[in-house]
This record gives structure tokens, sequence and C-alpha cells, in this order.
């Protein structure tokens, strides 16, 4: 008798000593085949993963076979295996019953060369067999191939061939990991050559990220607070950011990692399985058909990635590593990104408007995975318009991190939530920040038991829980939508970053789902105070716009977005006042930045529904010229707007300011005054300011005496500089902040050195007349649009 042969018989009475001894007149035997054997991921993960389901339906009286696969021969990798499983099963407590348990589990693990298909044969014969020898009733079988996707064809075709299960009712399992595909075309291709092998419910693609126990927590904890749910869409939600970030770089896997980049390796499938767990509508508990469907019904949404929605970077020394392990020539480059930051729009009902921004990299500033449900604060709520409240949110924390364990987050300013089965509520320590809050800003829950992903896979395919697996029309849904972006931007330079804590290189901000390096957008590093991000040096976190500029409302956008956000603030407010009084009264600005808003308005009110009839027009400011001169804001107003509008003429309140020898009527500002007093009381429903360049509104022009008016509500002013017109009607801020509402007006690169000026906060009204405008009882927002803001065309 061969040496091989002499293992393999002592193989077989040991398994049948070891099963024997389990064995229960109730249980049901599962073979599980563990191909890949002794690589690096069945040594991290796998083969702890099968001893944690071994434990726990041992209880059970379910028995297994485990048989591991690999290239080398019995005399070779047997002792390979049996020095893997030896070392590296461990037990959460070092109890009797558990060390018990390893050691039978060590002794029930066989080595079988899997490099033929005489191999396959050869092991599926041994299966039968020991079946037969010990009177088993077998459940099913699981094949779990940790191997490369180019050997998946080979491999399906000779389980196909020879260890398909032979009892009536046993089912089989065939468990295979990422990368599927790298691209539709390769997708479409491993799908269908799997396909010739096994049916759709007998394949199980991995994607250790829904083994994550946070990950896992999605749909329960949506399911379970429907309170919560209720919110969990666009009218509540104002972006969502998904992450994973690791501090290692990618040296001694560059072969692999250079074919596919950060983009592949992550985004396309980890972070888009977890972004339909937190878009798709919920779907019913336990419903795999349900689950499917609003699965591809989500995908079926989602609008083209696009390469301006993204960002791509590469760690500095990536080059160089690539070079020097793949023996690569100085003059070579990889393009190949490390980082990758992409935003994804979904046009259904639920999410219409909310950014999804999924964000990878490696040789980051910290290792840690979280999905961030940020909610929009209330612009009703002073205290949130002044700052003094930060956004409620979400947090699923995946891992690592400041927590260091999985944990559902949830803003104490949103409804508690119900503590999920097998969590417990956990206090973190008082000094903690999280996401640059103290962590008593949240409820915080972290799992009873903490378990390795793989463990949960694992125990998911046992138990045929399909819905935690890729399916094959999900997986190429990912592809379809990914394909034309990766296509995009081949050939694009990654943005270089040295990487580590205090590179904030890749710092970047979301704009209109838009993406832009903080540092490429900004023409003057100054212009960070537009950013709201976080406040530690060299963080890498998304950085959004605010929604408060010198502690009032901010409305920014392209120009068409503000001027179409204005025209419906100033219709809404119009709605409201009719319901209190009969008229609504709105004063005008001249200048170049309202002719948008008033083209907007003619297009559009008829559809708008404005109530042009209820509405009395009056004027922030007049140069002292005829109202027929090209000159006047009356005539320039009347030109855009009214001639087009059905209102009456008496609604139309035109300063008096006469204009001969462009000079104003002495009493005109007397009688404006006066007309505004007794309809009024002095106070306008909404004002409508512009800003000059030199920080001018109105015509209140910086070092004006009209500044220092404080009885009147309209006063003569000069105007400084080379303007046309020096002689002026304007309000003065007597009128203006004892308005109702006031809305700021700044559009275009002139005016962004103005705005650069007014970002601190301060008040210095003799410099720049605008900071006086502080309504007493009234709102104020501030409409700028990002070439104001940014100082880019």
């Amino acid at each position: 008798m061969t040496g091989s042969a002499t293992i393999r018989r002592l193989a077989a009475i040991a398994f049948l000593i070891t099963v024997l001894s389990t064995k229960s007149t109730h249980s049901k035997h599962t073979n599980v085949v563990l191909v890949g054997a002794t690589g690096d991921l069945a040594k991290k993960y796998l083969w702890q993963g099968f001893f944690d389901l071994y434990q726990a339906e041992h209880a059970k009286g379910n028995t297994f076979s485990f048989y591991g696969g690999g290239r080398n021969n019995v005399e070779a990798g047997g002792p390979i295996l049996q020095e893997i499983v030896t070392e590296s099963r461990k037990c959460s407590t070092e109890i009797d019953s558990c060390i018990q348990q390893r050691e039978n589990f060590v002794e029930m693990v066989k080595y079988h060369r899997l490099k033929s298909e005489d191999d396959y044969g050869e092991l599926c014969r041994t299966i039968e067999v020991n079946l037969k020898q010990s009177e088993l009733e077998e459940s099913g079988r699981i094949f779990y191939l940790s191997v490369p996707p180019f050997a998946y064809p080979s491999i399906s075709a000779n389980i196909h061939k020879f260890c398909r299960p032979k009892e009536a009712g046993a089912w089989l399992r065939v468990v295979v990991e990422k990368p599927f595909g790298h691209d539709l075309q390769s997708a479409e291709e491993l799908v269908e050559s799997l396909s010739e092998f096994f049916s759709e419910e007998e394949l199980y693609r991995v994607d250790h990220y829904l083994g994550k126990q946070a990950v896992e927590e999605i749909l329960p904890f949506r399911r379970g607070n429907w309170d919560l749910e209720a919110m969990w869409n666009t009218e509540h939600v104002e972006r969502v950011e998904i992450v994973m970030k690791e501090t290692i770089d990618v040296k001694g896997r560059l072969s692999f990692f250079d074919s596919y980049g950060i983009i592949r390796d992550v985004l396309q499938n980890h972070l888009t399985e977890i972004l339909t767990l937190v878009a798709m509508d919920a779907p019913q508990r336990g419903n795999l058909s349900d689950f499917q469907l609003k699965k591809l019904d989500l995908y079926s949404h989602i609008q083209p990635l696009t390469s301006e929605g993204s960002l791509i970077g590469q760690y500095e020394e990536y080059n160089d590593q690539w070079q020097d392990e793949l023996q690569k020539e100085d003059k070579d480059i990889s393009q190949t990104a490390t980082f990758a930051a992409v935003v994804f729009t979904i046009n259904n009902d639920r999410w219409k408007d909310v950014p999804f921004v999924v964000t990878a990299g490696k040789k980051l500033d910290e290792r840690v995975g979280y999905v961030k449900v940020v909610f929009r604060k209330l612009l009703d709520d002073e205290n949130c318009i002044k700052r003094a409240c930060p956004h409620n949110q979400v947090i699923f924390h995946i891992g690592h991190g400041k927590l260091k364990v999985p944990a559902v987050l949830v803003s104490k300013g949103l409804p508690k939530p119900v503590v999920p089965m097998g969590w417990v509520e956990y206090e973190p320590p008082a000094d903690m920040e999280i996401f640059d809050l103290p962590a008593s800003a949240y409820h915080v829950y972290t799992p009873e038991v903490v378990r390795d992903a793989y463990s949960s896979i694992i125990e998911s395919v046992y138990h045929g829980q399909s819905d935690r697996f890729v399916s094959s029309p999900h997986l190429l849904e990912s592809w379809r939508i990914w394909t034309p972006l990766l296509k995009e931007l081949e050939g694009k330079e990654p943005k270089k970053y040295p990487g580590g804590k205090e590179d904030s290189t890749l710092q970047y901000v979301l704009v209109d789902d838009k993406l832009y390096f903080l540092s490429d957008l900004l023409v003057d590093q100054n212009d960070a105070f537009a950013f709201s991000a976080s406040s530690t040096p060299g963080s890498l976190n998304l950085a959004t716009l605010p929604s408060v500029f010198r502690g009032q409302r901010l409305v920014s956008g392209d120009s068409d977005k503000v001027i179409t956000q204005l025209a419906n603030d100033i219709k809404e407010i119009a709605l409201q006042t009719l319901q209190r009084k009969d008229h609504f009264h709105i004063a005008f600005s001249g200048g170049k930045s309202p002719l948008k808003l008033l083209n907007y308005l003619v297009l559009e009110s008829e559809r708008m529904g404005f109530p042009w009839k209820q509405t009395l027009i009056w004027f922030v400011d007049e140069r002292c010229v005829p109202h027929s001169d090209e000159r006047s804001n009356f005539y320039f107003v009347e030109k855009n707007l009214l001639r087009y509008l059905n209102i009456p003429l008496y609604n139309i309140n035109p300063m008096p300011v006469g204009g001969a020898y462009e000079e104003c009527d002495v009493n005109g500002a007397d009688r404006y005054h006066s007309k505004i007093s007794n309809i009024l009381d002095g106070a306008f429903d909404y004002v409508l300011l512009g800003v000059g360049s030199d920080g001018h509104t109105a015509s209140l022009f910086p070092g004006s005496p009209a500044l220092q008016e404080r009885e009147k509500y309209v006063t003569l002013a000069d105007a400084t500089g080379d303007a046309e017109v020096k002689q002026r009607m304007t309000l003065t801020f007597t009128s203006i902040n004892k308005s109702r509402n006031v809305g700021v007006l700044i559009l275009g690169t002139g005016k962004h050195g103005v705005v650069q000026k007014l970002q601190d906060g301060g008040v210095d009204v003799e410099s720049l007349p605008i900071t006086g405008v502080k309504p007493e009882q009234g709102s104020m927002t501030w409409y700028i649009d990002h070439q104001a803001l940014f100082g880019q065309e």
C-alpha cells in the first residue's frame, strides 16, 4: 500500500470515529469543501468562520465534514493545513467545551489535492463513501472557492460533473469571492460561464462587507424604527456619506491592485452594496423576491455617474512601489487610483436631490468605515440658523475608528431608536469625540458579541440566506452603472497625495452633485470659510457648503439654481403674507444682479402662481434721472418685468426723483418716506438687495453721510467712484432693517472679492455698508452663486 493510500485510509477511519461520536438521530450532515484551503484568506478568516459555524450547529446536533483542497499533494499540503487549522482557530472564551470542540474540529478537517479532474472525482467519491458508511442524512454541500476568478470555470465544471449530492433534497451551494469581473462585459462572461454549471439559487457571491454587523443592521434598523424611516427621504435627508478609509498602502499586492484600482476593488462592490441597503425601499422581512425587486428598482433610478462627480488620487509612493514590485522601468508610469470619491444621484421620489457620496482610499488619515445619513437643519429654528445646532445624523459605524467596534449612532435630536436585537446601549468615554461632536450627542448601540464578517457570511451560506449575497442581475446592474465612468476615467491623471494623518491634500467638497478637491477649487486658500468640514487638522472628510453665511441662511449653487430658489422663496413669502393681509409689498434693487431674477419671473410667473395683482412694487434706490432714462432703475425693472405682468398701475410705486439735470427733487425723499410710513408703517414684506464690489448696498456707499441716517426711511446720497450718475435716492438702514424679509443677491466672479471681505462676519459699515443690514425682527437670506463664492468661472 502506498503512503498516500495509507493516509487516505487513516483519514477515513478518523472521520468515522469523529462523526459517529457526535451523531444524533435527528442530525443533518453538511459536507464543506474549501478550495484554496491554505491561502491567506482561508488562514485569516475562513477556517475561523467554519469553526464558528461548527460550534453553533454542534449544539443543535448537526454534523459536518470539512475538506480542505489545494494544489499540493497530500504529503505536502496536509501538514500545512493541519498547522493552519490548529494555530488559527480561536475560542471566544477559553472554556472546556470550546477547547474540546476545537480539538474535534481540527481532527475533522481533511486535506485533499484538488488539481485535476481526477482529484475532484476522488474527493467526491470519498464523500459518498463516508456518507454511506456513517449512515448520515446529507442536508447539502458547500464548496467555497477561495481562488482567483480565472479558476472558477474549470473548478465549476468538476464540481458539476463529480460532486453534486446524490441524495434527494440535498442542496449544493457554491461560494465565490470577488472580483466578479473587470467591467460589464467581463462580468457578463463570468456570469454566463458559471450559469453553465449552477443555477442562480446555487451560487453565492460573497461581498464580505454585507457580513459586517453594522451593515447587517441597516435594514433591520430601518424596519424597527418607523419614525426614523418616515424621515428617510429627500424632505429630511441632506446627504448620505459611505466611507471606507485605510491607513495601509498596497505594497505586496500590487500585481492585483494595479489591474483593478480602488474603484473596482472597493466602490463598485462593497460601497455600492451598502448604498443599496440605505437607499432601497425597505423590503418585507424574509421576502427574498421583494428584496431582489426593490434592489433592482433602485438600480434603475440611479443616474449615470460622471467624471465631474468623481475624484481620484494616488499616494506618492505608489509608482515607486509599482516599479519595484512589478519590475517596471523608471519611465513607466501607473495611473491606477488609490483614492476615489464618487457622487450618486437617485432620481426617484424618495431620494431626488439627495447626493450619496461614496469614498474609499489607501494610506489615508485613519482606518475607519461608516455610513452617515445627514439630516437637514431646521431653518425655521433660530438656533440652527445661528450655527448653534449641528446636523442630526444616523451613523452605521462599520468598524475601527475611535470606537473600534461596530456601532449604530443616532443623534439625540432625532427620535430615540429601538435597541436592535442582539445589541446593547453603550456609553463611550466622556471625553471622546465622534465626527467632531461629543459622544454624548448620540445614542450609541454596539453588538453584545462582536463577530467577524466571514463568520456571518459562512453562517448565511449554511442557512441559505441568499439576500446576503450578490445575485447575477444585481451584479450586472452594478457594472452597468460603473463601467461608463471607469472608461471615462481611463488615462485621467490622479491627484498625488503624501498620505498620513497630517495630509489634507485630498480634502474635497460637494458642490451641486460635483466634487472638487478643495485645494483646486479655491483661488485663495483663505476662502476655506465657505465650507463646513472636520475641524481635525489633516482629516479627510467631505466638506460641504454650509447653510449659513454671516450667521444667516445661505442659498448657493450655480446662478440658475440660486435664482430659482430666490424666486420660489419670494413667492412663498408672498403667499404667506397674503394669508394675514390684503397686499404683499416688495422693494426691488437696480443693477445687473437682479436681471436674471426678473427674466425668470417673467417666464415662470404663471407656472409659479405668483400673486402679482396683490403685490405692490417699491424700489430700494434710484438714480436721479427721469424714469424714461435707460439709466433709471425704474426703467430697468419696467423693461424687464413690469410690462409683461398683469399688474395694476397703482400697485407700482417708483421713487419720485424728478431727475432734472441729474439732480433729485429735494422733497422727493420726504414724500417717499411718508408714503412708506403711512402705507407700511415702514416695514416692507420683502426687500431685495444687491452688493457692489465696493461693499455698497442700495445706494448706501462707503463713507457716505447717508450711512448715519437713523430717522428717515429714505434719503438722498451720492455715489462714489466713477459712477455716471452721482446723486441717488435710497432706502436707509432704518427702513431696510425694519423689513420682515431681506434677500441679498450676489452673482458672478466680479463679486468674489467683496464676498471674501464679508467672510469673517465682522461689521464695518463705513467700509462695507452691506454689513449694516441686520433686520431687527425679520429674517435675512444670502443668495450667492458659486462664481461669487469661489471666484472661478
